[in-house]
């Protein structure tokens, strides 16, 4: 099987954009990943490179000098490769998606559509039953006001359509929700945003893989999120957490998805909020998503998932869940400083770049708990991660 591994910004570097130099860690971290576990599946696989990248050690690739031999590389995908696997920001994703079709390997377009936008992912998943926090979209902030007395504080403000925590908020009343989401609208493509109430629990997220009619494999992981100041910022991951209530909450959300959406295929990612009673379902993510680097680090199998996801029959008769076949927990944090590295580490990081990857892997709770604190002002995470690692 012959796979491209295309990352938008990994494939459209810039170097005059410091931004871009910011997010090339993550974006070769994930596209490198999903390649490795698909070599290891037996497929050959290549990548969609900038010209201008920094030294990707990588063999097959397609370098790429400008957005125009970009679009005419994957417009022509289908003719070269049997299948390719998109990441990319909401906006550009779903534009891909369309052109890609049938050759993409993750949900059909209009699904990518629905869930690339986070005002119509709310709706969608509400139509499931699936449980969502309250929110109100924006378009117009002239009249905020009367309908925030619907939600109760505080909030979470976000722009409809950036990934990541780019723009992302809190607000402890209605002030300063009606003040940031103003700052929120201007990072949107399409000038909207939400604002939610926030639900007090632990953050993380459900990797699954979607084949024919149902999910394949799935992984709960926490997210490492830390309040600073107004806002809210993603800096990595630990995985798995292995709570029995949870598996049971996370299995009845994927199972409602698979039936409202039977033809979900590929990895999707899952923002989710969970309290203790319930799950709640914050944002989807169409597309690979950070997790999985690290569910890659205790699963190199991972890849054989993703090609059974495309094959109109699956051989598998269960779900296979993470926290069940392995019993290490892996770590992954977004750095902005060096740092050195223990014996069980690795960095990941691109030439330029403010920011590095550090990935680790421990058969401790303990261990683990004790190297996120050493590296992150752990008191301003949004939740006791001691009490949610099990």
């Amino acid at each position: 099987m012959k796979i491209l591994v295309s990352e938008y910004v990994l494939s459209l570097f810039d170097s005059s954009r410091r931004n871009y130099f910011d997010l090339l860690p993550e974006a070769y971290a994930m596209t490198t990943t999903i390649a490795q576990s698909l070599i290891a599946a037996g497929c050959e696989v290549y990548l969609t490179v900038s010209s201008k990248t920094p030294g990707i050690p990588w063999g097959n690739t397609i370098t790429v000098n400008n957005e125009d031999e970009y679009y005419y590389w994957l417009k022509h995908a289908k003719k070269y490769f049997d299948w390719v696997i998109l990441i990319a920001p909401p906006v550009e994703l779903t534009m891909l998606s369309e052109i890609l079709g049938e050759k993409l390997l993750g949900p059909p377009f209009n699904l990518v559509k629905i869930f690339s936008d986070k005002s119509s992912t709310v709706n969608a998943l509400e139509e499931c039953s699936v449980k969502t926090p309250r929110t109100m979209l924006v378009e117009d902030t002239t009249s905020i006001s009367g309908k925030l007395s619907e939600l109760n504080p505080p909030y979470v403000v976000k722009p409809t359509l950036l990934a990541g925590s780019e723009c992302v908020y809190f607000a402890e009343n209605e002030s300063n929700a009606q003040r940031l989401v103003r700052e929120a609208i201007k990072c949107d493509p399409s000038g909207r945003a939400l604002i939610q109430e926030y639900i007090n629990g632990v953050h993380g997220s459900i990797s699954v893989i979607y084949g024919e009619n149902n999910y394949l494999f799935y992984s709960l992981n926490l997210q490492l999120i830390l309040l600073s100041g107004s806002r809210l910022r993603y800096i990595g991951g630990v995985l798995p957490t292995r709570i029995t209530t949870l598996k049971e909450k996370a299995e009845i959300v994927l199972n409602k998805l698979s039936k409202c959406y039977p033809m979900l295929r590929g990895y999707i990612g899952l923002d989710i909020v969970w309290t203790g009673e319930d799950i709640y379902v914050v944002e989807v993510n169409p597309r690979p998503t950070t997790s999985i680097i690290g569910i890659y680090e205790l699963f190199p199998r991972l890849g054989e998932c993703l090609v059974e996801s495309t094959l109109k029959h699956s051989s598998k008769s269960e779900q296979l869940f993470l926290g069940d076949m392995v019993r290490d927990y892996a770590y992954y944090i977004i750095l902005s400083e060096p740092t050195q590295l223990l014996g069980n580490e690795k960095i990941i990081s691109i030439e330029g770049s403010r920011k590095s990857i550090l990935v680790g892997r421990s058969s401790s709770k303990n261990s683990v708990l004790n190297r996120v604190s050493e590296l992150l002002p752990i008191n301003n995470l949004t939740y006791d991660l001691a009490h949610s690692l099990q």
